[in-house]
């Protein structure tokens, strides 16, 4: 856990050194496009984490592997953001740590309930995402910020399916986990 949060705390330096240190240029941003930004980073950052935590405990191989594409699809999606934000040298700013942290039933979950845990909460925050995505592509204004969300809802609804999937073949039952 100490690792797991110091990674966060890493990366989170990483992407805010990156993303929403505040520009030279006076870049300035709505804050349908701020909150958008601000909700889209927090939401990567949680996937990132609890997707790592996947690729440790879980102990079904596909739940393992979903993990793995949450790292790579997620920290992609990070760096694109960042990017995106310091080239508009737009000021957002910094979440918490604690906004970005995975639930701490989760981290303390074991074997196949921290599967159906894990797939349960993916399908949840990918809805939620979705929803966020789909909103920010009718309502942000910067045409680039609108057309990153537009790009990325196809490969969200893809992480959602997949989710879906797995959790209908995982089952409902609970066990021990040990």
């Amino acid at each position: 856990m100490k690792k797991l949060m110091l990674s966060l705390t890493i990366l989170f330096a990483m992407i805010c050194s990156l993303s929403f240190a505040q520009s030279t240029s006076s870049g300035t941003a709505d804050t349908t496009t701020i909150n958008f930004v601000t909700n889209a980073t927090v939401a990567n950052m949680k996937e990132i984490a609890a997707g790592k935590i996947a690729q440790k405990k879980a102990k079904d191989p596909a739940v393992k592997s979903f993990g793995a594409q949450m790292v790579d699809h997620h920290t992609m999606a990070t760096k694109q953001m960042a990017a995106l934000v310091k080239s508009k040298g737009f000021k957002v700013p910094t979440p918490p740590i604690s906004a970005v942290a995975p639930d701490s039933a989760l981290v303390s979950a074991k074997g196949a309930d921290f599967d159906r845990m894990y797939m349960s909460q993916m399908v949840a925050d990918h809805q939620k995402t979705i929803q966020l995505f789909e909103t920010a592509s009718t309502n942000v204004t910067d045409p680039d910020i609108k057309a990153f969300a537009v790009k990325t809802l196809p490969l969200l609804k893809q992480h959602l399916a997949s989710a879906q999937s797995i959790v209908s073949k995982l089952g409902t039952g609970t066990t021990s986990g040990k």
